[in-house]
């Protein structure tokens, strides 16, 4: 049970559901004014969640599958394929988690009366599947394909609870969707940034692991100094985009938000500041956690919106 729940990266999928619950149930659905029951019906909103956690359960899965040398060098003992399960094992988890989600997301879309939004899933399965066995070991490829990914969580939320309304046809007052529609967009430009860099810092952490295996991430191609100096590029591009929302939640009279920026802006700033200093791996990692600590604060974030 143990390595299961290391497979499937538990904290991880608590994350998704936290962020997805805030997103719709504390900005979007208040922010459209909505009653309680209006839009997605709580029963479609968790087919939602489940369909992305399975869908990034098995893109875990088939990660490890494909990480297997690489891991043995980097994180040895932690690849659950290493002893727990088998690869066989590993082929069926991952087929069933992937035909799993495929379904899930395929359902709720018949229910909205999309069933062609099916090919989100069929897309997403694809993507994680060409990132375990090609896009991560290119520059920037594979660290773009998961903070994609990252951000996409995100506005499936928003398109599916769009689809609601338009399928139980709820009018909405189209100041308020144009509100939320930006409030969204600001948070998958966030949560793809903050991916960006944690994806970036990992791959400096595993450099020699990559190396030895002929895994060509970015400072592998360029080396570890040009690696840490595009890190510190998104780290400058996340702290002026922490200034730009925080001064955009000031305009729209949301205080407690644009005072809780501040701790945004610090933890970019303090994550900047040890970009400059970090040299050895374990300075990586504890770097890498400190990233995942400022995606968290942005996720809660999320439950200071109030809306009159």
């Amino acid at each position: 049970m143990r390595a299961f729940l290391r497979l499937i990266r538990w904290p991880n999928l608590l994350m998704v559901i936290l962020s997805m619950g805030l997103l719709m149930y504390l900005l979007i659905k208040p922010g459209l004014g909505l009653a309680a029951g209006s839009g997605m019906t709580s029963g479609e909103f968790w087919l939602l969640v489940v369909s992305v956690l399975l869908t990034a359960v098995a893109g875990y899965v088939i990660n490890d599958l494909k990480d297997l040398k690489t891991d043995a060098i980097n994180k040895p003992g932690k690849n659950v394929f290493e002893e727990t399960f088998t690869k066989k094992q590993g082929m069926v988890l991952y087929w069933f988690f992937t035909l799993g989600g495929i379904l899930a997301g395929g359902v709720l879309s018949f229910m909205l009366g999309k069933t062609s939004y099916i090919l989100i899933y069929i897309l997403t399965a694809g993507l994680l599947w060409f990132y375990a066995a090609r896009y991560q070991c290119q520059p920037l490829v594979g660290n773009l394909v998961v903070a994609f990914l990252s951000a996409l969580s995100f506005g499936l939320v928003w398109l599916y609870e769009l689809m609601a309304l338009q399928r139980y046809s709820i009018a909405v007052d189209r100041s308020h969707l144009f509100l939320v529609n930006k409030l969204v967009l600001i948070y998958m430009g966030f949560a793809l940034l903050v991916t960006l860099l944690r994806e970036i810092v990992k791959d400096i952490e595993d450099e020699k692991g990559d190396r030895q295996t002929g895994c060509l991430t970015l400072p592998v191609t360029y080396g570890i100094k040009k690696a840490k100096n595009v890190a510190v590029g998104v780290s400058l591009l996340g702290l002026f985009a922490s200034f730009a929302m925080q001064w955009f939640f000031y305009f729209l009279g949301l205080s407690v938000l644009f005072m809780f920026f501040f701790l945004v802006d610090l933890l970019f700033a303090f994550v900047l500041l040890k970009l400059f200093t970090a040299r050895r791996k374990e300075q990586f990692s504890l770097l890498s956690l400190w990233i995942k600590l400022l995606m968290v604060a942005g996720i809660l974030s999320m439950g200071l919106f109030y809306f009159e």
